[in-house]
């Protein structure tokens, strides 16, 4: 047998074994960075669809709340009771100037149309006009009157007498609401239309900078293309991207011009925006990827065969050795290695720094704990700093209308509230509070709220006294009361907001309960799965500060109680929804 010397044998393994693992690895790294470049890409088209999606969204949000504040602005409604009584001579004209108020001189929105139940009209905003018109012969009071929701968003095409006032094109489109107006009886006094340039609703849309070739499109709910005008897609793209079983991701269509690829973003609930890139597109970056895979392989393989020459003339029989003492060490009984058996400098070298290595394991692996620590004590302190600065907006301009009202004492209570609410964020950084606190810094909350709504909106708090003491994660109870009033006032008051505190042996339990909405199927299922996928893979998502109030609360319970705590999500059978918390009360919190 002829003999081969010990380089010469580690050269041609060392050859065969890289060879072998570089082609494994990149026809590994091709198979699965393949789709997942697709996925990638998808990804970014769809964080790029919901960005412009929600500023959309927002924007139709500013209509909606300059909706609700003439809705809720005494002064308005009196001007339109007074207009429908025969006692209303010159109030149109009154009335024209308080809009003209909510007009000027930003603009919010183009123009707010009044109607009243007598048959007057009152325009403010690109048009300033008062006449006799009657709502009912609006070609929205027709679908207003079909509509289950009290207020009609939609998209209302072109306005020729708007229209003169523009010049850009999308400028002469405009989106529309309305919505019915009643008076402190609850009894109909007219209506209220508001129109916003189509251009400045979807400026995000029009303005949006492609990266692979995508098309971003602007859809009403009911599948009507509203931009771009000339688009090659419409309803069939549409359709297969709103289909149930797409649930917001990208579906192939198979167009007659080529096959592309669509996934739909709600744009609110009445719009959709639906980002559209063709098959030939979306495969770029993945042709791009391959390029890359085997240029680097190559490369790979030269330096590999290199490498293993230079290794082969150093690496001799103690380096094994050198691994059996290593692959015996006992991380929970660290010892000195006995000496190196070899003259090679770099062995040597190899095995002292091992032998040091293994002395300081123990002081890293306790620093690693002190890390993680202070790591979830940020974490907490991340999540207990959250407030909506819309309450604070919110709060400042209800005041700025009591006082225009004259509403000294409401101002009282309301400043008083606001006091006690930043006094209280602004203490010291306790993860965890007295219930008896908690709650009164939410009830602070809801009295402002309260307040701001004008009485449409009640709430109860029944907590037995004996749970006053029971220590709960700050900030946790009013994150679920302000969650549930976001979605409790998306339909028509009166809301209630109520608060429920039971002791069950060793646990408290809380219910925080509305008559809203409640949870869609969809909905619920998303959150008891991300909650689920929580618990199992004891994982924490990255926190967000605002809008996901109902995971924060989740996030404190995971990150104080562990496993140990009740939290459950579900729907009243008399409508509304109910938010259960509950962990073990300690002798020393009563």
């Amino acid at each position: 047998m002829k003999k081969r010397t010990v380089r010469r044998t580690l050269l041609n393994t060392y050859s065969l074994i890289i060879l072998a693992s570089f082609l494994a690895l990149a026809l590994t790294v091709a198979a699965v960075q393949i789709p997942r470049t697709r996925e990638q890409t998808f990804s970014v088209l769809r964080q790029r669809a919901a960005s412009a999606a929600a500023e959309v969204d927002a924007q139709c949000g500013e209509m909606r709340t300059i909706a609700l504040n003439i809705a809720y602005s005494t002064q308005l409604q009196d001007r339109l009771i007074l207009i429908n009584s025969s006692s209303g001579n010159g109030e149109a004209t009154k009335l024209s100037t308080l809009l003209s108020l909510i007009i000027f001189p930003n603009r919010p929105v183009d123009q707010i149309n009044l109607y009243t139940s007598g048959g007057e009209a009152v325009h403010s905003g690109l048009l300033n006009s008062t006449a006799r018109e009657r709502a009912e012969d609006q070609p929205w009071y027709p679908l207003l009157q079909e509509s289950e929701e009290p207020i009609l968003l939609f998209f209302s095409g072109p306005d020729e007498q708007l229209g003169k006032f523009i010049t850009d094109v999308n400028g002469k489109q405009f989106i529309s609401l309305v919505m019915q107006n009643r008076d402190n009886f609850n009894n109909p006094c007219g209506y209220t239309e508001i129109k916003q340039r189509l251009s400045r609703v979807i400026s995000s849309i029009v303005s949006y900078t492609t990266v692979y070739g995508e098309e971003i499109c602007f859809f009403s709910r009911d599948g009507t293309l509203i931009y771009p005008a000339e688009s090659a897609y419409g309803e069939e793209v549409f359709n297969a991207a709103c289909a149930e079983e797409a649930a917001g991701n990208f579906v192939p269509v198979q167009l007659e011009n080529g096959r592309v690829f669509a996934c739909a973003i709600p744009a609110g609930r009445n719009f959709r925006a639906v980002m559209i890139i063709r098959n030939s597109d979306l495969v770029r970056p993945v042709q791009q990827l391959i390029l890359n895979i085997v240029f680097f392989t190559l490369l790979a393989l030269v330096l590999a065969f290199l490498l293993s020459r230079l290794a082969s003339r150093r690496i001799t029989r103690p380096i094994d050795s050198l691994c059996q003492q290593i692959a015996a060490i006992d991380l929970s009984k660290p010892a000195r290695l006995p000496p190196p058996e070899t003259d090679i400098a770099e062995l040597a070298e190899l095995h002292n720094a091992f032998d040091r290595m293994q002395g300081s394991l123990s002081d890293h692996v306790n620093r690693l704990l002190l890390l993680q620590n202070q790591e979830m004590q940020s974490r907490m302190l991340a999540l207990q700093a959250q407030m909506n600065p819309h309450f604070l907006f919110n709060s400042l301009a209800a005041i700025q209308a009591m006082s225009d009202e004259g509403m000294n004492d409401e101002i009282s209570v309301m400043c008083r509230c606001i006091s006690g609410i930043l006094r209280y964020i602004s203490s010291d950084s306790s993860q965890e509070v007295p219930l008896r606190d908690e709650l009164h810094y939410t009830e602070d909350y809801l009295t402002c709220m309260a307040l701001r709504y004008r009485g449409d909106l009640r709430y109860e708090i029944d907590v037995p006294e004996e749970l006053s003491g029971a220590l709960v994660p700050k900030l946790c109870v009013q994150l679920l009361a302000e969650n549930a009033i976001k979605f409790t006032t998306t339909v028509r008051p009166p809301w209630l907001i109520r608060i429920e505190g039971r002791q069950e042996e060793d646990r408290y339990k809380l219910r925080i309960i509305d008559n809203g909405p409640g949870f869609g199927e969809e909905t619920l299922k998303e959150l008891e799965a991300r909650m689920e996928e929580i618990r199992r893979t004891s994982t924490l998502p990255s926190l967000k500060i605002h809008g996901m109030g109902i995971l924060n609360v989740f996030i404190r319970y995971c990150l104080l109680y562990e496993n140990r705590f009740a939290f459950r999500l579900e729907n009243n059978p008399e409508g509304g929804a109910c938010v259960v918390i509950g962990a073990c009360i300690h002798e020393s919190d009563l």
